[in-house]
């Protein structure tokens, strides 16, 4: 399948306040407290205003013998086995806030605003899930004759990290702006998501 880009607006993903409470450490609470809930505000502002949500998707064939072959590429592990094992396709993706958001916490850091960098940074980092949750939600509507397995990112369990270079150069990521750091393999912009999804046909 060919390479698709998806743009969505910004100030249309739902970014539930809950999410951001958990990322920024207030345990137990469902609200960001009074106290701060200004700042929160204003972040997520500002993350809404400066991102330019992107998703680079690609789905292709898959086969599996013991490991995945999917491409050139062959996959193993626990997270491959529990998530993508009897897959007949593998959706590809990189999904993106762009470079601004970067700026917005960087600005923030340097300014010496380091509260408005932390909720900034938070705020950015549930942002860009909420946008992954809402392209996972379109792709499964359109393979309406196929069940998805969870999306599997990279660096969690045992996936390796490394695994985002091979990710950026099947999507052609370049051309978009997201690249690499050789020496920790982390992505760039911050705010951006690499991720594999298994397809399994209905039965």
């Amino acid at each position: 399948m060919l390479l698709r880009v998806i743009e969505l607006k910004a100030d249309g993903i739902k970014l539930p306040e809950s999410m951001v409470v958990s990322r920024l450490g207030f345990k137990g609470a469902k609200r960001v407290p009074d106290d701060f809930m200004d700042v929160y505000q204003k972040a997520l502002n500002m993350v809404v205003e400066s991102s330019k949500p992107t998703a680079i998707v690609r789905t292709v064939p898959c086969r599996w013998n013991s490991v995945l072959k999917l491409l050139e590429k062959k996959l193993t592990g626990k997270l491959v086995e529990k998530h993508l094992k009897n897959c007949e396709k593998v959706t590809l993706m990189l999904i993106t806030l762009g470079r601004d958001v970067d700026l917005l916490i960087e600005d923030a850091h340097l300014q010496g605003n380091e509260l408005l960098s932390f909720f900034l940074d938070a705020v950015a980092s549930e942002f860009a899930e909420c946008v992954a949750r809402e392209v996972d939600l379109m792709l499964k509507e359109e393979e309406k004759g196929y069940v998805s397995g969870a999306r599997i990112s990279p660096g969690y369990v045992d996936l390796p990290l490394q695994l985002n270079q091979w990710i950026v150069n099947v999507l052609d990521g370049n051309r978009f702006g997201i690249k690499v750091k050789e020496d920790s393999y982390m992505l760039l912009p911050r705010k951006t998501i690499s991720a594999l999804i298994g397809w399994r046909k209905k039965t």
